[in-house]
């Protein structure tokens, strides 16, 4: 690492996400300047009501907009302000859309473009700050965290048309087409996964544009689980949002030939859950639903379950999983989860969209101690060693210095 930074990043992003994570790391050998939403005081009395408005504490949310050791933080809070207005306020939802937003927000943001080498933007929230950027001899690294909308739009609109959900997630709709135009705009773009590469490549992308960094695990998390015997009925975990992209349906659909077979299992959902009435029509016996948690409180479900099952029809890299794996659970995931899986080394992978790859899975796990203790610890020893958030910080300055040395 060198001294004093010399390379000028300015991280653009609407809404926290894992850049705000990333920039405390990669502050460490870049200049970094932030640009982001709205970055009130997080606990500030408007916030508070906020909070009361729309029955979510924020407190915790916007201490994340705060990275440390970062000089230049720059918020730019109407457009998010009227995203929220959107959702909340359905008559609005059409002015204060996503894609107005995120046009809006990367029109303020222009003003902020200068004195930099690199203009280092979440996808969908560059639009005419990438244009200015390039006109004032800026590098463009677009930063892409799920995959490709033609991949998205294979593996989704199906489920979404045999139930007649509205279907708005393909490459024509009005946000992802913004998304896909920053792409084509970037000089490098960076994805969090192989996975996702992969579905630049297949989209005709050139496999040079795409760069890889896996995000970073927090080390708390890492070598929680020690104990890999089950003790009476095998408990299955599932964290984030439940739902139809995650495979819940599919997932349900497993739970209830483990209730056929008579297994005596526990299955619990940590974080949100689509009630949709298409998930309702397939809940199973055994399934709690415990809603969002602290991360603390988290770590005791890592600890204290037998099985973590993400079978996700499309995703970028999942956090919820790589924290799963750095703790040292034996997870089963279908490769469009992005984690870092080699079968039956530190992980199972399953077909997508398959129940009974699902059920063979965990019948799998369930029969086999020597093979889920050895999943399970491969797995935390290869978050250990290669996926902390100074190893995503140290790749990331590597892309830095070869975009401007080209």
């Amino acid at each position: 690492m060198e001294n004093k930074p010399s390379i000028k990043v300015i991280l653009s992003t609407f809404g926290p996400l894992h850049l705000m994570k990333s920039a405390e790391y990669l502050s460490k050998y870049a200049d970094i300047k932030i640009i982001q939403g709205w970055v009130p005081k997080p606990n500030s009395l408007f916030v508070k009501i906020i909070g009361k408005i729309i029955n979510k504490d924020l407190t915790i949310s916007f201490k994340k907009r705060y990275p440390q050791n970062i000089k230049y933080n720059y918020g730019i809070g109407m457009p998010e302000f009227l995203l929220w207005t959107g959702k909340k306020i359905k008559i609005f939802n059409n002015i204060f859309s996503s894609v107005n937003s995120a046009k809006l927000y990367s029109f303020l943001s222009k003003k902020y473009i200068k004195n930099a080498d690199i203009f280092h933007v979440r996808s969908g929230n560059g639009g005419v700050a990438i244009d200015i950027a390039r006109k004032r001899g800026l590098k463009i690294i677009v930063d892409q965290s799920i995959a490709h909308n033609n991949y998205i739009e294979k593996a989704l609109k199906p489920e979404y048309d045999r139930y007649n959900l509205y279907w708005g997630f393909g490459p024509t709709a009005p946000f992802w087409k913004y998304v896909l135009e920053d792409c084509e705009k970037a000089d490098i773009i960076l994805v969090n996964s192989e996975f996702v590469k992969k579905t630049f490549i297949e989209a005709g992308y050139k496999k040079e544009k795409i760069k890889v960094s896996y995000l970073g695990v927090r080390k708390d998390f890492w070598g929680l689980k020690t104990n890999y015997e089950i003790q009476g009925k095998i408990k299955i975990l599932f964290t984030g949002g439940f739902g139809f992209r995650k495979g819940g349906l599919y997932i349900l659909q497993a739970l209830q030939e483990l209730d056929r077979m008579n297994l005596n299992y526990e299955f619990t959902v940590v974080g949100s859950y689509d009630e949709s009435h298409i998930l309702n029509k397939y809940l199973p016996k055994n399934i709690h639903f415990v809603g969002f948690i602290p991360q603390e409180k988290l770590k005791a479900y890592f600890i204290n379950y037998d099985i973590y099952l993400f079978p996700s029809l499309v995703e970028g890299c999942a956090s919820s999983g790589m924290e799963a794996m750095a703790a040292g659970m034996p997870v089963i995931a279908t490769e469009a989860s992005g984690l870092p899986i080699i079968d039956k080394q530190n992980g199972i992978l399953i077909q997508p969209q398959n129940v009974i790859s699902i059920v063979e899975a965990i019948l799998l796990l369930k029969n086999n101690d020597k093979l889920r203790e050895k999943i399970g610890k491969n797995a935390y020893e290869l978050i250990k060693h290669n996926y902390s958030w100074e190893n995503y910080a140290q790749n990331v300055y590597t892309i830095y210095k070869e975009i401007i040395e080209k």
